[in-house]
């Protein structure tokens, strides 16, 4: 199996300073949601499956690393990931996805350059034949759930059972 990582969740699973996105439960930022990557990393590598970084989304994740990149790029080319480019196969994908209903921006809130961005990570979901897009950002999934492909945002991914902490069971007796 291969999956594909968007930008937010990369950053979750590199920076340990990154913002944990809204959880939609609460309305407030998602607790443990770098907990929840890195248990999502852990279960991939002993499953065996690719990790499948978009050559976009490494741009965008190396553009704000900072000191950081050079270990976000050694980290990067280690078994899970492999960084998967923008190609001839992507750029096809890429333009028949848009080609129907041209550059027209959807809200104020997204720029065409965005747009553009979205359509080429997804075009290399395609193109990879990845299984699930692991992502939080909402163009993302919309984009995804036309061709069919599955999207799992952060708030949907599980904590690892081993770190989950048990109730402490008190004997009942005596107060003295």
């Amino acid at each position: 199996m291969t999956v594909l990582f968007d930008t937010s969740t990369l950053l979750l699973a590199l920076d340990p300073d990154a913002r944990p996105p809204i959880d939609p439960a609460t309305k407030q930022p998602l607790e443990h949601a770098k907990q929840r990557v890195t248990y999502l990393i852990k279960v991939l590598s002993k499953a065996r499956t690719k990790v499948i970084i978009p050559a976009p989304v490494l741009c965008e994740v190396l553009a704000g690393a900072g000191a950081a990149a050079n270990d976000y790029i050694k980290n990067l080319t280690q078994s899970p990931f492999r960084v998967a480019p923008f190609d001839t196969r992507a750029a096809i994908e890429c333009a028949n996805a848009i080609a129907p209903n041209g550059m027209r921006k959807k809200s104020p809130a997204s720029p065409r350059a965005k747009i553009k961005f979205d359509h080429q990570i997804v075009a290399i979901a395609i193109v990879e034949q990845v299984a699930v897009i692991y992502s939080d950002d909402g163009d993302i999934f919309n984009l995804a759930k036309r061709v069919a492909l599955r999207v799992v945002r952060s708030f949907e991914l599980e904590l690892d059972p081993g770190d989950r902490q048990l109730p402490l069971e008190l004997p009942e007796g005596d107060d003295t």
